[in-house]
């Protein structure tokens, strides 16, 4: 006797496949844990420092009035993962809603590209803060290091893995000091560039949209606003280890956008002034971050401070990333479609063991393998600022798409078409606009392989589904939307035929 499931197109009932427990620690973190997740996973100190040229460079002196649109769009964004998340609660995160919402295969191609997300983070996050570390020693002290950064990956990786086997609690608390601290850092920076404004002086221009350089540069500028608070759903995946999922997960996520958002306008406003809007043209130019220039002027022999807060981004980021892909992969080996060796749980501290060993391999693969193909600081740029952010659309794309369905097709009472409809066509609008400018010109090389890189990924996913349909290995199909705190049982929609 086996069950085979009809590969056609479903559509799921309200009820779904779901479970009544988990293996992991139930009511770990509450609202500031999770809130705390989502805020390190998106990395302040990167968003607000790393980028700064480049923005500044598309929209000039408008860079904050950017980012304000930017957090708008990312509300539209989070609004969708809101919508979802208070009725499925699972350490599946989008592979549980799109599964529930559209079908399971789609549901694992989009975990399957969320693959490239938050598990490959780690590596190169890691090398590039020994590369810009190793470069601020050789140019204030005359220290060469240039070995610097692949010490970082071998002594990050393993640090990481040992906080998350330790047991979610340890991870939150470590993420809510370190995130506290790096965030504190940039802020009083900020306020200093306020306080001690470059030539210039003060000034209310930064929100005035006709100074802006161009209609182009501005919208790309928007685009890329969006692209640097991509993190903002880090708590979903830890669902079944948070107190009260359906209303902590939703709040920590728009709480985590809206403080982030003022955060970054701030820091980049500050960052402007203390520049000098009269000579905002030379920011984009500057050999060094524009962030450790100000540090240096600001507070003398004191600036390796700034290093400090990078040094937090860079544990606290690759922790939370690192959270994300190991839960996913829990739920999905629970669930059958992922290998069953990845659901093993540590009996006392409660954490997906071999998911975590992964975990630990992928960031010592993507952080030395690629750092020694083409360096660190471009392998930062080619694996999270494109591969990363191109696969991250996909599957932003796939939860607005996921949001309709589930409450055209199975909470129709609840249907709200500003909810349903407007807010994640506006927001897909604004990822289709990024994944076509991002790339016009084409980029040089390595950062043209990107689409290659994500395309390939794809490709191989659709294979792997292949390879399970030809073996009948069709079983998780029925468990792939599982949601917490409900009865097992119950059918998603696709007709099983028993043989």
């Amino acid at each position: 006797m086996s069950d085979t499931v009809s590969p056609g197109t479903m559509r799921p009932s309200s009820e779904g496949p779901v479970i009544e427990g988990t293996d992991l620690r139930r009511d770990a973190i509450g609202l500031v844990g999770a809130t705390m997740q989502n805020i390190t996973h998106i990395a302040p100190a990167i968003a607000a420092l790393f980028f700064t040229q480049f923005v500044v460079s598309l929209a000039g002196i408008t860079a904050p009035l950017a980012y304000l649109l930017g957090v708008l769009v990312v509300l539209m964004l989070g609004s969708t993962l809101v919508q979802l998340s208070k009725h499925m609660p699972s350490a599946g995160g989008y592979y549980t809603y799109v599964s529930r919402a559209l079908h399971p295969r789609v549901g694992f191609l989009t975990s399957w590209m969320y693959v490239l997300y938050a598990p490959l983070a780690g590596g190169p996050i890691y090398g590039y803060f020994g590369f810009i570390v190793a470069q601020e020693l050789k140019t204030n002290y005359q220290i060469s290091v240039p070995w610097l950064w692949w010490v970082c990956v071998l002594v990050g990786a393993p640090l990481i893995a040992f906080l998350q086997y330790r047991g979610i609690k340890i991870s939150v608390r470590a993420m809510l000091i370190l995130g506290s601290l790096e965030m504190l850092i940039v802020f009083v920076l900020a306020i200093w560039g306020f306080a001690k404004p470059g030539p210039g002086g003060f000034t209310f221009s930064v929100f005035d949209i006709s100074k802006k350089l161009s209609v182009e540069g501005f919208a790309l500028a928007v685009v890329f606003s969006i692209q640097g608070l991509t993190g903002w759903e880090g708590a979903a995946p830890l669902a079944e280890e948070t107190r009260d999922p359906r209303r902590n997960v939703p709040r920590a996520t728009m709480l985590s956008i809206c403080l982030l958002g003022v955060f970054l306008i701030i820091a980049y406003w500050g960052q402007i002034l203390g520049w000098g809007v009269s000579k905002l043209s030379t920011l984009p130019g500057s050999s060094d971050l524009p962030g450790l220039v100000l540090a240096h002027r600001f507070w003398g022999s004191a600036w390796w401070i700034l290093l400090l807060a990078f040094l937090n981004t860079t544990i606290a980021v690759c922790l939370a990333t690192a959270n994300v892909g190991t839960r996913m992969w829990y739920r999905m080996a629970k669930g059958g479609s992922f290998p069953s060796a990845l659901a093993k749980v540590d009996p006392k501290y409660k954490t997906p063991t071999n998911a975590i060993l992964v975990q630990l391999a992928l960031a010592l693969v993507s952080g030395l393998g690629v750092g020694a193909w083409i360096g660190a600081d471009k392998s930062f740029l080619l694996v999270d600022g494109l591969v990363l952010v191109m696969a991250v659309l996909f599957v932003y794309v796939m939860a607005n798409a996921a949001v309709f369905a589930y409450y055209i097709w199975q909470r129709r009472s609840d249907f709200n078409i500003i909810l349903h409809v407007l807010l994640p066509l506006i927001s897909t609008g604004g990822l289709i606009y990024a994944l076509v400018y991002s790339f016009i010109p084409f980029p040089a090389s390595p950062y043209k392989y990107a689409p290659l890189i994500d395309g390939i990924w794809l490709f191989l996913g659709v294979v792997v589904l292949l390879v399970m349909w030809l073996r009948r290995n069709d079983r998780w199909l029925l468990t792939a939307g599982a949601a917490l705190g409900e009865s097992e049982g119950t059918d998603t929609g696709p007709t099983v035929r028993r043989t």
